[in-house]
Order: structure tokens, then sequence, then C-alpha cells
């Protein structure tokens, strides 16, 4: 071999080498696509610990005017007998519905409101991950009572 033939040999990568980078490549793109879903989960379950507490707020100022709580049975829509309640009556411009609103792995993502004859209140919602002190994973719900 002369010169030029080495220069050119030592400058380039071998198949190897190639194929390890690319798999280091690939290996870190996974770890952040896990770690991007993972900090969604946790901000759809903070969002439904604010969406709870906004509602019981509007839900008080409901009972301030009214004395009771609304009477319904039912998930929270945005278009149901609570819902219309609160925003007819002035206390809240749109009661917030769950991130998700539907079932996935056999849990219900939807709040549910009861109230059978106003005197008090259930808030049934699920979270999906253990990352909110005090409050229960999917699929034991957690309750928001006054």
């Amino acid at each position: 071999m002369n010169n030029e033939q080495r220069t050119i040999k030592s400058v380039a990568f071998t198949l190897i080498e190639l194929l390890v980078v690319v798999a280091i490549i690939a290996l870190l793109a996974v770890l952040v696509l896990f770690s991007i879903e993972n900090i969604r989960t946790k901000g759809r379950d903070a969002r439904r610990v604010t969406d709870i507490k906004s509602i019981q707020e509007g839900l008080a100022m409901y009972h301030n005017d009214y004395q009771l709580y609304p009477v319904a049975d039912g998930y929270i829509t945005g278009n149901d007998v609570l819902s219309n309640a609160l925003v007819g009556d002035g206390v809240m411009s749109a009661v917030p519905i769950d991130p998700i609103n539907k079932t996935m792995e056999g849990v219900i993502y939807k709040y549910y409101y009861q109230s059978v004859q106003g005197e008090t209140y259930l808030i049934e919602y699920y979270l999906e991950t253990d990352s909110i002190q005090g409050k229960h994973q999917a699929p034991t719900p957690n309750i928001a009572v006054p």
C-alpha cells in the first residue's frame, strides 16, 4: 500500500462502528419517547386534580346561591345537567372534562358527578399514575366530596 491508500483507509468508518452508532442513537430515541409519554401522563393527572378543584369551587358558589347542589347523576360532558346548571348560573364559563374522556384498558377516564337530593355530592375520577401524593392510580377511583 502506498501512503495515499493508508490515509483513505484510516479515515473511513467500519461497518461495525456505524452499526454501533446507529444502535446508540436508536436507544436514545426510545428513551426520549418513553420519557415524553411519562411526562404527558403525569401532566394529564395534574390537570385532572386541578379540574376537580375548579368544579368543586363552582359547586360551592352554586351552593351559596341556592343552598343546594345541582341534582344530577352521570358523567360530566360539558352539556350535562351539572354543566348546564353551573354555566347557566354564571359560576363557571365552562365545566372541564377529563383530558382523555374515554374508556382505556377497562378504565372510564371521565368525571362522574352524583348528587341525589342536592344536600351533598361526590365526584369520581381516575388517575393514570400514582405521581400525585394522596391520590390513587386507576383502577381505584378518587372521590371528591364537599
